[in-house]
C-alpha cells in the first residue's frame, strides 16, 4: 500500500507542475547486467558467492523552457538468474523520481520527489548500467540487512535573488523509510553461520561431511540452536529537515555562503529489557523478535560557512566548515511497566538521554582538462540511518573520467566511508570503515549500443569485530538506447 501511495503522490506532483516548453524529451533504455561476486554481503566468516543476471529498464523524461524545467525518470530491474541461493533477496528493485523548477529571474520554486524500493545490501543505483554519480556502493552492514526497503522523499524549495550578487534559498525535506522483516529461513541460516564461525562451537555441531556449512535448505531451527531473537534488524524512521542558505558573490570568481539547518528524526525501535516470554512469535518457524513501537528521537541543529572559488579556468574548489548540536532521547524504549518486578531505575533512564556536538566539513575540487575530468569530495556530516538514531559520517569520494577515443571511455572511482553512531560505545557493531574502488571501461560500439566492464573491490571492518570482510566482483553490462533525433538535437543545443 505504501508503495502505491508513493507512486501516486509522485505522479500527482508531475502533473501539477506548471511546465511550458515545446518538446518533451524521452530517453528509454534497456540493459542486461551480469555480476560475479566472491563475497557479495561482505561476510567475515563463511563467504557466500553470488552470480546474478539482471534485466534493467530505464525511462528518462525532461522538458525545458525559459521559465520552467522538469526532469523525471523510472528505473526497474528484475532478477533473471542467480548462481547460488542468497536468502531473502528482493527480486525486483524500483526507482521513481521527479525534479521540477518554475519561476522567473528573481524567484524560482521547485520540488524534488523520489520513491525507491530496493534492498540496503544492493542499492539499484549501484548497477553498472547507471551512469549517474549516484552509482556507489551503499556501504551498509550488508550481511544483516538483506530485506526489502521502501524510501519516500519529498523536498520543496524556493530561491530568491535579493540583488545581483546575493540570494537566499529555503529547502524543506521529508524522508520516510520502512523495512520488511527478514525472511525466517534466512534468519535461521544467518544464526547457523554465526554458530559455525564460533571457534568454541561444540564437537557435535552439524556440518556437511567435509566440515563445510550445511546448505541453507538443510538448516532448521534445531541446527540454529533453538528459538532465538534475530539480530541486526533495521529500524523504520522519518526525518524532517529545514535548510536555509544565504549566498553572496564576492567577485566574478568567488562566492561566500552561510547555511543553517535543523532536523527532527524519529525511529521506530525495539523496547529495552524485554523478558523472553514477552517476545512475539514470528511466522511458523518459532523465531522470536523483540516487539517494536517505541520512539527514539534525535534532533540536530547546524551552522556552516562556505567559500567557493574558480582557482583557474579549469579548476574549481570549495570549502565549508561548521558545527552541529545533537540531542538524542531514547527514554521511550525503557518504561518501568515493561519490568514490573524491578524498581524504576533513574540512572538507566538518564543514560538514554544524551547531548553531543561536533564539526561539519565539506571540501570539493573539480578539474576539467578536456579529455580528462577529475572530481574529489570530502564530507563530515550528520545523516539519518536505519539503526534507530542519526549518525556522524565521514566520506571521501574521488572520480577520474577519461575520453580515450570518441567511442571509448574509462573511469575510476574511489570511496572511503566511516559512519559512527552519535555517542557510540567501543562495542558498537554499526561503527565501521568501508572502502571501495572501481575501474570501468565503456565502449559505444554502435549509435544505440554500449558495453561496459568493471572490476569492483570492497572492504569493510567493523569496530566490534576482529576480521575484515572483503569482496572482489566483476561486472558487465550491455545497454541499448533507441535512437532519437529530438534527443540528439537537444543534446547538441546543450539541454
Amino acid at each position: 500500500m505504501a508503495r502505491h501511495g508513493a507512486t501516486g503522490c509522485l505522479v500527482f506532483l508531475m502533473a501539477a507542475l506548471p511546465v511550458q516548453a515545446d518538446t518533451w524529451i524521452y530517453e528509454p533504455s534497456i540493459a542486461l547486467d551480469q555480476r560475479f561476486d566472491d563475497n557479495y554481503r561482505l561476510e567475515t566468516g563463511i563467504e557466500r558467492e553470488v552470480s546474478a543476471t539482471r534485466l534493467i529498464g530505464d525511462l528518462g523524461i525532461s522538458r525545458e523552457s525559459r521559465t520552467s524545467s522538469i526532469k523525471g525518470g523510472v528505473r526497474i530491474d528484475g532478477l533473471l538468474t542467480r548462481g547460488e541461493y542468497d536468502g531473502d533477496e528482493l527480486d525486483s528493485n524500483r526507482v521513481l523520481f521527479v525534479e521540477g523548477l518554475y519561476g522567473n529571474e528573481r524567484t524560482r520554486w521547485g520540488v524534488d520527489a523520489s520513491a525507491k524500493l530496493d534492498t540496503p545490501s544492493r542499492d539499484i543505483s549501484a548497477d553498472l548500467s547507471s551512469e549517474g554519480s549516484e552509482a556507489t556502493d551503499s556501504g551498509v552492514v550488508t550481511q544483516r540487512s538483506n530485506v526489502a526497503r521502501q524510501r519516500l522523499e519529498i523536498a520543496p524549495s524556493i530561491k530568491h535573488e535579493l540583488t545581483r550578487r546575493s540570494s537566499v534559498q529555503a529547502t524543506f525535506s521529508v524522508v520516510s523509510v520502512s523495512h520488511e522483516l527478514p525472511d525466517p529461513q534466512d534468519a535461521i541460516y544467518t544464526r547457523y553461520l554465526q554458530r559455525y564461525n564460533n571457534p568454541n562451537r561444540p564437537d557435535d555441531f552439524p556440518t556437511a561431511a567435509d566440515g563445510s556449512p550445511l546448505p541453507i535448505d538443510q538448516v532448521t531451527i534445531a541446527e540454529a540452536g533453538g528459538v532465538f531473537t534475530p539480530t541486526g534488524e533495521l529500524d523504520d524512521y522519518n526525518e524532517a529537515k529545514l535548510n536555509l542558505t544565504y549566498r553572496f558573490k564576492l567577485s566574478p570568481i568567488s562566492t561566500f555562503s552561510a547555511i543553517a539547518a535543523t532536523s527532527y528524526y524519529v525511529a521506530d525501535v525495539e523496547a529495552a529489557d524485554v523478558d523472553f516470554p514477552q517476545l512475539v512469535r514470528e511466522g511458523q518457524l518459532d523465531i522470536y523478535r523483540r516487539p517494536r513501537g517505541r520512539d527514539a528521537i534525535s534532533t540536530t541543529s547546524s551552522f556552516r560557512l562556505g567559500y567557493e572559488r574558480n582557482l583557474s579556468q579549469t579548476l574549481k574548489g570549495g570549502v565549508q566548515a561548521g558545527l552541529y548540536f545533537n540531542t538524542t532521547d531514547e527514554t521511550d524504549t525503557y518504561r518501568p511497566s515493561d519490568r514490573p518486578d524491578q524498581d524504576f531505575d533513574e540512572e538507566r533512564r538518564a543514560a538514554l538521554e544524551s547531548n553531543s556536538n561536533g564539526w561539519l566539513a565539506n571540501i570539493t575540487l573539480s578539474k576539467d582538462a578536456g579529455l580528462t575530468r577529475y572530481t574529489a569530495r570530502f564530507g563530515l556530516d550528520v545523516q539519518p540511518s536505519s539503526i534507530g538514531t542519526q549518525v556522524e559520517t565521514q566520506e571521501l569520494i574521488a572520480d577520474v573520467y577519461r575520453t580515450i577515443t570518441p567511442l571509448l571511455d574509462a573511469s575510476f572511482r574511489f570511496r572511503a566511508y566511516e559512519p559512527d553512531r552519535l555517542g557510540a560505545n567501543p562495542d558498537d557493531l554499526f561503527a565501521r570503515r568501508f572502502i571501495s574502488f572501481e575501474p570501468k571501461l565503456t565502449w559505444r560500439f554502435k549509435r544505440a549500443w554500449a558495453a561496459s566492464a568493471s572490476y569492483r573491490y570492497r572492504r569493510q571492518k567493523s569496530r566490534a569485530e576482529v576480521d575484515t570482510g572483503e569482496s572482489n566482483a566483476l561486472l558487465f553490462s550491455l545497454k541499448y538506447t533507441p535512437p532519437s533525433a529530438v534527443r540528439d538535437a537537444a543534446r547538441e543545443a546543450g539541454l
